[in-house]
């Protein structure tokens, strides 16, 4: 017993496991309402072609009854005595459809909603790989923030108390414990903002995946910062106006309203059928009788005048996909820009990257000589101050700008419509627990 609890203790010493980039996008299939939602309506969708054929099979209805009469007759023997007799009547009828007009667009319409229910799916699988991916780094981003902040607080608390003991045995002036507490009261605000943004990205990511998380890994140094390839962005426009999941469901959606026109001047057609029937009559009472019949028969139903619903119907089937057009129009613009957003992304974050990595290595050095400069006097504590605020900053904005670089990458094959798993796979080989 005693060495079960201690080895519960050691457990509970031990730091926990940190959720990687695949672990976190395991929960998002998992739990997120959003992919489960879009499944259920891809199994629907999957269930208009049975729909569709229906209307081309043949159809049977059975129809049966039976009355209770009383007769009374001049011609009964005797005469005018009341005889209760029931009358049994059942039909079956049995139609083939020949021609419906309707039901072939229907079919056809039928086979566009699947492609399209597919096209949707998949998009939205691609767009929570994305959505996975960039709130992971804006938790990521958020933490480090809140890091940064205390970090800072921290430093110029330091420096604030070294600030006042000067103050008091009379080597600075007030006004530099002045601008020490200033910077200190800043950098409070700082760390409860950061805290904030830190709560609402736990939020965020928290939403897809259903979980807490506590603990991210974090990126290494190591990550490789390459260029899009291909390297050209008309390249990348060109895949996307082809490949983007989105516009092809889009694109999709509008021949389905290009069929419902079709479909509503089926109206005016005729239809055809072939009606096979068999039916039963057995009467009773002094006249009765049993009749037994059996008909094939072809049915043609012309339409005439139906107040002008067809034409109303058919009118508004043409607004609709006009409409479908204008949206399409606009989901291919803002697909161009989307992609050409990330792509620059990418590029300028590759140079923001590496400027900020040089920018941080020369923020640590600039530190160190303010701070040598101070001990010996030539610096002031505002001068310390500001030189830390530089690094932290510094650091903070490097790691920014590598998980915006890595954001704007998924973005971009997002937008190409060839984003998959195994890029969440690549990233997350340069993540490290801790």
């Amino acid at each position: 017993m005693i060495r079960f609890t201690v080895f519960l203790f050691i457990i509970g010493m031990m730091p926990a496991r940190a959720d990687d980039l695949l672990t976190v996008y395991q929960q998002v299939i998992n739990s997120d309402p959003q992919l489960k939602a879009a499944e259920a309506s891809h199994r629907a969708a999957l269930m208009s072609t049975d729909k569709a054929r229906a209307l081309l099979l043949p159809t049977a209805n059975f129809t049966a009854d039976t009355s209770d009469n009383s007769q009374e007759s001049s011609l009964s023997t005797p005469p005018n005595v009341e005889t209760n007799f029931n009358n049994n009547n059942y039909r079956l009828n049995i139609t083939q459809p020949v021609f419906h007009y309707d039901a072939f667009v229907l079919r056809k319409q039928a086979n566009i909603n699947i492609r399209q229910s597919e096209a949707s799916l998949t998009a939205t699988q691609q767009e929570l790989i994305q959505k996975a991916a960039e709130r992971y780094f804006d938790l990521l981003s958020a933490q480090a923030n809140l890091e940064f902040a205390q970090s800072e607080k921290t430093a110029i608390a330091k420096q604030l108390e070294q600030a006042q003991k000067r103050f008091d045995v009379g080597l600075i002036a007030i006004t530099d414990v002045h601008e020490a507490k200033s910077a200190y009261d800043l950098a409070v605000a700082s760390e409860i903002s950061a805290r904030n943004q830190l709560a609402s990205a736990g939020e965020a990511l928290s939403e897809i995946t259903g979980e807490t998380h506590d603990q991210l890994a974090k990126l290494n140094d190591a990550l490789p910062l390459h260029r899009p390839d291909p390297a050209s962005m008309s390249d990348w426009v060109d895949i996307a106006t082809k490949q983007n999941l989105q516009l092809r469901a889009l694109k999709l959606r509008t021949e389905i309203s290009r069929e419902e026109i079709r479909l509503q001047q089926a109206g005016h057609y005729p239809t055809l059928d072939i009606v096979a029937s068999h039916s039963n009559s057995d009467t009773g009472g002094d006249f009765g009788r049993e009749t037994t019949t059996d008909s094939i028969a072809l049915q043609l139903n012309v339409p005439l005048y139906q107040g002008g619903l067809i034409t109303a119907q058919s009118r508004e089937a043409r607004h609709l996909y006009s409409q479908a057009q204008h949206e399409l129009e606009q989901q291919r613009r803002a697909i161009l820009r989307q992609t050409r957003d990330a792509y620059r992304g990418v590029i300028n974050g590759i140079s923001q990257v590496k400027a900020l990595k040089q920018a941080t290595i020369s923020s640590e050095s600039a530190l160190e000589t303010t701070q040598a400069g101070f001990e010996v006097g030539t610096r002031t504590i505002v001068d310390v101050l500001l030189a830390q605020r530089t690094l932290f900053r510094s650091k903070r904005d490097y790691d920014q700008a590598r998980h915006a670089y890595i954001v704007n990458i998924l973005r971009l094959k997002l937008s190409a419509g060839t984003l998959s798993p195994d890029d969440l796979k690549y990233f997350n080989q340069w993540l490290k627990a801790g």
